[in-house]
Formats: C-alpha cells, structure tokens, sequence
C-alpha cells in the first residue's frame, strides 16, 4: 500500500523525492489498518441491515400484494357464488324439482331462461350458465336455450357433474377447461339431503378473472380447493405457457404443504419449482380457497445487486479517502522527526553511521551526543582554570591573608588594585527540580551562565571585569575607572544584571537570580562585596519575586518591628497533619510562610522554619513514630540546603507533609489497633462508671481528639456512641437477669429512668419495661 502511494507522490511532488524509514511505513501501515479495519466493518454491518431491510420490504410488499390478490378474488368469486345461490333459490327451479309444471314446460322454459339470462349479465364474469335435471334430460343454457343432453357442447362435464357427491364446488371440467373455462356448480335442489336431481352450473372465463390479479398469478385447483399462486420471474423467464405453469406448480410439494397447514396465515422459506429457494406467503379464507405468494430468492437477489454496488462504491472510496488522508496526515506528523534526522545527518555528516531505521540512527545519535558529552566533562575535570581565574577565586574565598601577596599576585596577572570593583553572583535556581539536568551538571551550567554574562559584557563598551564560573555560580568581578561616580555604578549594575537574568531565561530557559555586593575601590575589599552579593541571594527567601537583589537596597528597606514567632499557624500545621488533612495543612504553610516574610529577616526565617520541623518531628513521635526511623531522613540538611522561601515551601509540600501521612500510616497499623481495644475492653468492664474521654485516652497515653479520630476510624462510631451501647447492653443485662426496678437499673449505669427510656426507645425501638415483658 505504502507503495503505491509513493509512486503517487513522486508523481505529485517530484523534488521532493527521498527516501523514507521504516517508521514512516510502519506508521502508514497502522494509520491505514486503523480507519480501514472500522470502515470495513462498517460496511459489512450496513450491507447486512440494508440486505435484511430490504428483504423484509420485499417480503412486506409481496405479503400486501396477497392482501389485495385475497380480496379481489374474493369479491369475484363471492358474487359468482351469490348470484348461483340467488338463481337456486328461485320458485321456477323448485317447480321443476315439486312436479308443478309437467303440463306447462316451454312456459318453465321460457321463464328460467330469463332467470338464466338476467345472472349472466348481471356478472361481466359469467360466459355461461346452463341448468339441468334428470326429470326432463334437458339442459337449459343462456347461450343454446333447451338443448338435449347427448347433442349438449359439455356433456361429459354435465355428467361428471351429476356425478360429483358435493353439494357445491370450483372445479376444472373436461371439456370445459380445454377452453380455459372454471366452472362453479350447485347441486340441486339446495335443501335436498339425498342423491342430486340436477345442477347448476356457471362457466367462468378464467382469463377475464386472472386480468384483474397480477400477470404472474395462476389458477389451481387442488381438491376442493381453488389455490391463486402468484410466482413472479422464474416462471415469466421459462417461457412456458399459462397450463404447463400450471401443471408445474400443481406438482410443487410445497402446496400440498400449506394444504395440509393448520394455521390460515403463515410464510416460511422452502425449495421453489425450479429447485431453489423462495420464500412463500399464504392466506387461507373461510370459502376453501388458499393464495399463495411467492418470492424466488432470484428475485431478491436481482433487487438487492444495488446495495451490494452502492455498499461496495461508498467502501472503496472510503477507504481510497482514509489511506490517502492517513498518508498526507502521516506524513505531516513525521515531518518533524524527518527534518530531525535531516539536520542530524547533516551536522553528523561522517560520525553517525546512517541508517534506514529511523530509531536506530536516533539511538546512534543519542550514543554519541551522551560519548562526545563524557569527553567533554573529562575535559572539563581535566583542564585548570587560568591562573587569573584561580587568583579571583582565591581572591573572593578570603584566601589572601596578607595584602603584600595579593598586590605582588595583581602585578603579576595585570589586576588593578585601586579601582571601582562590585560583584555580581548569578545563580541558576531550580536546577534539582529541572528534569533535563542531573546533580553533577552544576559546573556545566555555572560554565554556561559565565559565557552568556562574558557576551553580554562584551557588548556593553561602558562595562568591563571578569567573569569566571565558581561554586556552581556564575561570578562577575565588574570593574570601573577610579575616577567615576560611585553613586551611578549601582544603578548600571542593576540594570546589567537585569540584561542576564532575561538573556539567560530567553536563550537558555534558565530562572536565575543575581545578588549584588556594595563598591568597593580597592581589591582587597572585593571579597567583602562577594559576601554581601551571597547575603543578597539569601533575602530571597521572602523577596522571591525580585531577580535582581542589590544588598543595598535590602538592608535599607528593612524595619525594626518587633516580630512574633506565629505559634497558632504552627499548631494549624501540626493539627492538620496529625488528622491526615494535608491540604489545610498546605494552606496554612502559606499562611505561616507570609507571616514570616514580614518579618524581613532572613535568620529570623531559616530558625522558624527548623522550629516548625521540630514541633513536626515532635508530632510525629507522639504519635507513635519512632524518632530513629523520623532522623533518619536527615530533614535538617534537607531543609538548610533550600535557599529560596518557593524551595522551602516545595519541600515542606512534597517531602515532609508525604513523609509525616506515611510514618503516621504506619505507626497507626502498629499502635492505634491495640490502643483502642484496651479503650474499648475498658469501657465494656466500667460501663457502670462515669466515663470520659480524656480519661480513657490518659489510659493509652495519648491525646483526646487523636483517640477521638482513632477511634471513629477503627469501630465506625465515636466514642459517647459506644459508651451509649454499653450501658444499654449492661442495662438489657439487668432488665432480663434481676428483679430490681426500671429506675433502679437507671441509678446503676448513670442514667435516670427517663433517660434510660428515650435510649432505649432510640436504640432497639422499644421501652425497658417493654424489652423485659417480650424477652424475659
């Protein structure tokens, strides 16, 4: 598939012709079985609905087709009955049958041939009515007049007639039927209940009948009974004619079938003349006669090719639609990792071996960016600062004890040592909680940040210095003539290091902060500034929203207030975490956090921060935690590594509230399942007694609401609920045991005797005196 379309493509675009991965056809291969695999299954689901529907239409249209064949034939063939009956009836043919009219027989002619006459026209289906009795051997006919028997057209069928035992019937006769005639008879007289004296006889034209029912529709007679089959295309297509269908269809085992059916209205499925399946419908009327529909699976077959083109047309341009759509989109998202592999051959032209499988060459170049990365950390171990840079360092670690050796090094390394100096720390902040960094990168990132500010100054001509990598920092010894204004370098500082921190967040995607020492004109001074730009970092941990921290202008903003430690958050704290609720305890960090910051101090801030770990720690061990297991953690360490008030709060969020719900899990399967049976079993044994909580918690030593919540999560009630079970058990205990009195048993477990009755009523729904009658 991925072929042809390729050929397509080449065909469409041929400058863009290159040769693809194995991904990008296997991603094609997925894409085209995924909207292929539903579109065919949504297809052969409609083909099946639309093949069922359509049969059940068709089936539908043959059933209301019978319908109207049933009530055609028989409002028909009813009223050729009803005239015969009518004709029978009438006081003439009784004359004959009464011998009344032996002296007068032209008369009686004359007058039933006007009878005769009047049924045949009275009926457009009539040809022919004709009349006979074995008292004269005439027959009487509307078309002849009075015609002896043995020169009469259909002798044999007047005999075959006089022969037939039934008082009434359709039947094909002899001769009759070589003209396409059905004959409808009556034997006569109607009432007579011995042998037939005569007939009556109607000869229909079964052609004028057949032109009001469907071409398709044909006669039968099958005993006495009149069968309309209509048996569309198999026939027509045969080419027989209208009597050999006929005899055809007589033969058919599926009338005898539906003869013999019990019900008068079925259809069913079954082998048709031509040996293959149809499907027949048939309805039986109360008259003995039977229609019969029938559905050559042809037929259906022939209405149903349209749905099989349509179905199959609307699949195949589905799926043309969706393989050529997955393509394109296929393409278009691999368009990235193409033009990847583009550029990566291009720049690894010679060093990364090609490969036809995409996820190879990229593992390939992944193997070599992590070697060429090792080299380059082993370089970097290896190489030796400059001695320049190893002097600033010394420099700004207070190495220099003696100014004559720092004067003598300056001399040496081209250093002035009478000039405009401040420093400049730049810090790289959330480099732990960076996922694309790991814990030794430091040094690779400080290296980074000392080459961005190294281009920044050198395209700033007012400013000059050194820049060099320390610590994991990005440190710039910034440097001023003698004779410039000290009261402007700040400013122009600040706003220096402004130009880092948004270059190192736009190029490098960095956060970083710049603390900033005071000028000093002399380099000895130099480390002084350094101190004061580390100090200036660390007013970070309440002024985390400046980037820019100039030691100045912190220690000028700062008030003398008199500030408290916030106690009450401390226990909101410590509350929430004992009870599991750690977002409250969440909330109310923050609270303790911003309570902090006014105080502007940033040892004031560290020391609360370890008291609020102690006071946690201390928490925790009441609660059963072991305080080696607590320690452990080294959580100091932890918490005094964190310089900003955003890496604190983080760290209290994410590692110790965690830590506290853990170790408090834990000590609770251990401890709190004891505790509380010894509470319980306590209860059980004083339930007579004035109980409390704070006493049954003295007994497990611990808090009152601490047992209070244990013990709700452990038995499902609290604490008076289960007191209250007691004493109505101890009181139903009494009630069924003793003698002694209601208000008796009431003074006994601390109740009085209303009390006791409005327990009971709301516990086990009846009074004490009650409970006593029904169960002692």
């Amino acid at each position: 598939m991925t072929n042809w379309i390729n050929h397509l493509y080449r065909a469409l675009f041929p400058g863009k012709v290159e040769r693809s991965g194995k991904y990008l056809h296997r991603l094609i291969w997925v894409g085209c079985l995924s909207v292929c695999i539903p579109i065919l299954v949504a297809g052969l689901l409609y083909y099946q609905f639309a093949m069922e529907r359509t049969k059940e239409l068709i089936i539908d249209e043959s059933k209301s087709s019978l319908a109207l064949t049933r009530d055609r034939a028989e409002r028909i063939l009813q009223g050729i009955e009803k005239e015969s009956l009518q004709l029978a009836a009438e006081p003439v043919i009784n004359d004959v049958f009464s011998n009344r009219i032996t002296d007068k027989p032209l008369v009686w002619h004359l007058e039933l041939m006007n009878k005769i006459t009047l049924a045949k026209n009275a009926n457009d289906f009539i040809n022919e009515i004709y009349f006979f009795s074995t008292q004269e051997d005439v027959v009487l006919t509307n078309q002849y007049g009075a015609v002896d028997l043995h020169e009469f057209k259909y002798k044999n069928d007047v005999v075959q007639l006089m022969a037939d035992k039934n008082p009434l019937r359709w039947v094909y006769l002899p001769d009759s039927q070589q003209s396409g005639i059905i004959t409808f008879f009556r034997r006569l007289p109607v009432a007579a209940a011995a042998s037939s004296q005569g007939i009556l006889a109607f000869q229909i034209d079964a052609k004028g009948i057949m032109r009001f029912f469907p071409d398709d529709t044909n006669l039968l007679m099958n005993g006495k009974e009149l069968i309309f089959v209509s048996y569309p295309h198999q026939l027509a297509q045969s080419g027989k004619t209208t009597a050999a269908n006929a005899m055809s269809l007589e033969d058919m085992p599926v009338l005898k079938k539906i003869s013999e059916a019990s019900s008068s209205i079925d259809s069913f499925y079954y082998t048709g003349a031509d040996g293959k399946e149809a499907h027949y419908s048939y309805v039986k009327s109360l008259f003995g006669r039977t229609y019969v529909s029938v559905i050559p699976q042809e037929l259906i077959t022939e209405r149903l090719v349209w749905i099989r083109v349509i179905t199959l047309l609307a699949l195949t341009f589905f799926i043309i639609l969706a393989v050529i759509f997955t393509y394109f989109s296929t393409k278009r998202a691999y368009s990235p990792i193409d033009q990847l592999i583009k550029h990566s051959k291009s720049l690894g032209a010679g060093r990364v071996q090609t490969n036809e499988n995409e996820f190879d060459y990229i593992r390939a170049c992944l193997d070599y960016l992590s070697k060429e990365t090792q080299q380059l950390g082993s370089y970097m171990d290896k190489i030796q600062p400059t001695l320049r840079e190893r002097c600033l360092q010394q420099l700004i670690n207070g190495d220099y004890v003696l100014s004559n050796s720092l004067i003598q090094d300056c001399e040496t390394y081209g250093l002035t040592v009478k000039s405009n100096y401040m420093i400049m720390v730049v810090e790289v902040e959330n480099v732990l909680r960076e996922t694309r960094f790991l814990p030794g990168d430091q040094p690779i990132i400080a290296f980074a940040v000392a080459n961005v500010i190294q281009e920044l100054m050198d395209k700033n001509s007012d400013l000059k210095g050194y820049v060099f990598p320390y610590q994991g920092k990005g440190i710039a010894l910034l440097q001023w003539d003698h004779d410039v204004e000290q009261s402007k370098l700040p400013e122009r500082t600040i706003e220096f290091a402004q130009t880092v921190c948004d270059s190192l967040k736009n190029f490098l995607s960095f956060e970083a902060s710049v603390g900033i020492g005071r000028c000093y004109s002399h380099i000895a001074d130099v480390p002084v500034s350094y101190k004061e730009a580390e100090v200036a970092l660390q007013y970070r941990i309440y002024q985390d929203t400046a980037s820019v921290l100039y030691i100045e202008d912190l220690e000028n903003s700062k008030t003398r207030a008199i500030f408290r430690y916030p106690r009450d958050l401390e226990g909101a704290i410590v509350d929430s975490l004992s009870k599991g609720e750690l977002k409250q305890a969440e909330q109310s960090l923050e609270r303790f956090t911003k309570a902090l910051q006014t105080s502007q101090s940033v040892n004031f801030i560290h020391q609360s921060y370890s008291v609020l770990l102690s006071a946690i720690i201390t928490s925790l061990e009441k609660q059963g935690g072991s305080i080696l297991d607590i320690l452990e953690h080294n959580l100091f360490g932890q918490l005094e590594s964190k310089q900003t008030s955003r890496d604190i709060i983080d760290w209290f969020k994410e590692v110790l509230f965690p830590l506290h719900k853990k170790l408090t899990e834990d000590s609770l399967n251990d401890t709190g399942q004891t505790a509380i049976w010894q509470v319980c079993q306590y209860i059980r044994e004083h339930c007579t007694e004035d109980l409390s909580l704070v006493y049954c918690a003295e007994l497990v030593g611990m808090s009152p609401s601490y047992v209070s919540r244990l013990f709700k999560k452990e038995m499902g009630i609290n604490f008076l609920e289960f007191v209250v079970e007691c004493k109505v058990e101890e009181a139903k205990r009494l009630l069924l045991e003793t003698d002694q009195s209601i208000s008796e048993i009431a003074a006994i477990i601390g109740y009085s005797e209303r009390n006791l009755t409005r327990v009971f009523q709301r516990n086990i729904q009846m009074t004490p005196g009650m409970f006593r009658t029904a169960y002692r």
